[in-house]
C-alpha cells in the first residue's frame, strides 16, 4: 500500500505542475525554468539512480508537520479504508491524501497559512476558507481554496463544453478522471486570469496545483463570503431602482466578457453571481468557453434567459432576449466606462419602447420563446438557406438575421451605402444636362468582341498576305543548309 501511495504522489511533488504557460508562482515569466526545459533531454553524464520512494517518504514526513493547520472537523485522517479508490476520492467533506499533500505544500511555501471549514460544496468542487500571513506583523489575508473532486466528478454532462475546446481537442479521456479534472481546473485558472486582467469583478487567481486552486476570497475581513445574488437582501425605499441598476450592470459585464475577454460564461445565473454593496462578482468560470466555440452563441442565449428570468421575478422590466443578444455580440459600441453605462441606458430607453410598443406581456413572452428556440449558425456552412439570407441582405433586411453580427460590416451595410449613394446622385441629377447622361452610357458601351471568328474577312486576308511577305523576306537572308553544314565541318576540323 505504501509503495502505491509513493507512486500515486509522484505528481504531487512534480514542480512542473506549479507553473502554467511558463509563468512562475508570482505570474512573471520563469526564465530559468524555461531555459532548463529547452535543454536536450539526452545526456552522457553518469548519474546515480535516485531513491524515489525514499525521497517521497522524506517529503511526506517533512510536510506532515503542517497537518494541524488544516482545521477541518470533518476530515477523517485515521479512517481505515480497504479500497484505494475510496482513499483517493474527494467526497463532500473528506480530503484525500493527495489533496492534503498539495495543501501542505502550499502552507510550506507561504501561499497559505491555515485552512478552515468549507464555504460551499458542490457536485464538482468544494470551496474552503483559508488565511495567509505574507507579513508576520501585518494583517491576515483571506483566501479561498477550491478543491475539485477527482473520482466522483463525471464528465458525461460536460461533453457539450468539452467538444470544440482546444484544450480537449482529443476528446474526453473517460478512463482518466484525474487528467480531465486537472485540465478542468487549469481551464478555470486561465479564464479567471483573463477576466481579472480585464478589470471585471471576480476572484483573483493566485496559484494552481493539479486539482487545487487558490484564489482571493470575495468576502469581508473576518472570512465571511459574500452572498449569492439569489440570497441577496436588498433594502431601502428604492428597491426597484437598485434591482434595475444591478440588471444593467450585469448586461455590461456580459458584453465585456464577450468583447474584451472573448468568453461566454455558459452557466451564468443567480447562483454563480455574488453580491455586495451594489456590486456583482462573477464566479465559477470553469465551464466558460471561447467566443468561437461551436456552441458559444447557444450558451450565451441560455445565460440571457437565466438571468432575465431571475430579474423578472424581482420586478425588473427586462429587455427582450433578442435585443440583449445583439447588444452583447455587436462589435460596435463602447466596452469601457462611462460609455458602456450610457449605451446600456440608451438601449434601455429606446430599445424597450420600440420593441414592445403595442405588445402585451404574453406577446413579448412569445417573442422570447421564439428567439430561444431559433437556430443560430456560427459559420456559413451552418446556414440553412444561404440564398434566402443573401437575398434578404441584398434587399436591406440583413439586420433581421440572428447572426448578422457575425457577418462582415460591409456585407450587412452594403444596401444602406447603395441607397445613400443613389440618393446623392438623384439630388445632383437635376443640375446636369442631357449630354452627361449619354457620356455615362458610353462608359458602359460594349466594344468589339475579341477573337479571330469576329474579325472581318477582308482584314483577315490582308493580314495573312502581310505575314507571307514577311516570311519571304526573311528566307532571302537565310543561309542555305549545305553551306551551313560545310562551314560547321570546316570549323570542327580546324579545332582538331
Amino acid at each position: 500500500m505504501a509503495e502505491h501511495y509513493d507512486t500515486d504522489l509522484d505528481s504531487v511533488f512534480d514542480d512542473d505542475d506549479d507553473t502554467i504557460d511558463g509563468l512562475g508562482l508570482d505570474g512573471e515569466p520563469d526564465v530559468a525554468r524555461n531555459y532548463n526545459r529547452q535543454r536536450p533531454l539526452h545526456s552522457n553524464q553518469q548519474k546515480p539512480a535516485a531513491n524515489t520512494a525514499a525521497n517521497v517518504d522524506d517529503q511526506i514526513a517533512a510536510l506532515s508537520r503542517h497537518a494541524a493547520k488544516i482545521r477541518l472537523d470533518d476530515v477523517k485522517e485515521s479512517q481505515d479504508r480497504e479500497k484505494d479508490k475510496a482513499d483517493r476520492a474527494t467526497s463532500e467533506q473528506v480530503l484525500d491524501q493527495r489533496t492534503r499533500m498539495i495543501l501542505y505544500q502550499m502552507i510550506n511555501r507561504g501561499v497559505l497559512s491555515e485552512i478552515h471549514g468549507a464555504i460551499s460544496t458542490g457536485k464538482e468542487a468544494n470551496v474552503y476558507g483559508a488565511v495567509a500571513y505574507p507579513d508576520i506583523n501585518g494583517p491576515p489575508i483571506q483566501r479561498a481554496v477550491k478543491v475539485y473532486k477527482t473520482a466522483i466528478l463525471s464528465f458525461k454532462d460536460r461533453e457539450r463544453y468539452i467538444t470544440g475546446e482546444h484544450r480537449f481537442k482529443h476528446g474526453a479521456d473517460k478512463g482518466n478522471n484525474r487528467k480531465m479534472v486537472k485540465l478542468w481546473a487549469e481551464k478555470e485558472f486561465r479564464n479567471l486570469r483573463r477576466i481579472h486582467s480585464a478589470a471585471i469583478p471576480c476572484p483573483e487567481p493566485i496559484q494552481l496545483k493539479l486539482h487545487v486552486l487558490v484564489m482571493s476570497l470575495l468576502g469581508d475581513r473576518k472570512g465571511y463570503a459574500y452572498p449569492r445574488l439569489r440570497d441577496a437582501r436588498i433594502a431601502g425605499e428604492d428597491v426597484d431602482q437598485q434591482w434595475r441598476r444591478l440588471y444593467t450592470q450585469l448586461l455590461g459585464i456580459m458584453r465585456r466578457l464577450y468583447q474584451v475577454c472573448r468568453l461566454v460564461h455558459a452557466d451564468l445565473s443567480e447562483y454563480n453571481i455574488l453580491y455586495n454593496d451594489n456590486q456583482l462578482y462573477i464566479i465559477d468560470v470553469s465551464q466558460s468557453v471561447e467566443h468561437d466555440h461551436p456552441r458559444s452563441l447557444e450558451f450565451l442565449r441560455m445565460d440571457i434567459k437565466n438571468t432575465g428570468d431571475f430579474f423578472r421575478r424581482q420586478g425588473v422590466d427586462t429587455l427582450p432576449d433578442r435585443i440583449i443578444f445583439d447588444f452583447v455580440t455587436s462589435p460596435d459600441g463602447a466596452v469601457e466606462e462611462p460609455g458602456l453605462s450610457e449605451a446600456i441606458e440608451q438601449l434601455y430607453m429606446t430599445g424597450l419602447s420600440s420593441a414592445i410598443d403595442g405588445k402585451t406581456a404574453a406577446e413579448r413572452e412569445v417573442d422570447n420563446e421564439v428567439f430561444r428556440n431559433q437556430y443560430i449558425p456560427q459559420t456559413l456552412e451552418q446556414v440553412y438557406d444561404i440564398e434566402k439570407d443573401a437575398q434578404a441582405i441584398g434587399e436591406g433586411e440583413g439586420g433581421k438575421l440572428v447572426y448578422r453580427n457575425l457577418l462582415a460590416d460591409q456585407v450587412v451595410s452594403q444596401k444602406a451605402a447603395e441607397d445613400l449613394s443613389s440618393g446623392d446622385e438623384s439630388d445632383e441629377g437635376a443640375a446636369l444636362d442631357d449630354d452627361s447622361g449619354s457620356d455615362d452610357e458610353s462608359k458602359f458601351a460594349k466594344g468589339t468582341p475579341r477573337g479571330k471568328r469576329f474579325q472581318d474577312k477582308g482584314e483577315k486576308k490582308q493580314h495573312k498576305h502581310a505575314v507571307k511577305e514577311a516570311k519571304a523576306e526573311k528566307r532571302k537572308e537565310k543561309m542555305p543548309k549545305h553551306l551551313k553544314k560545310r562551314l560547321i565541318a570546316t570549323t570542327s576540323r580546324k579545332n582538331k
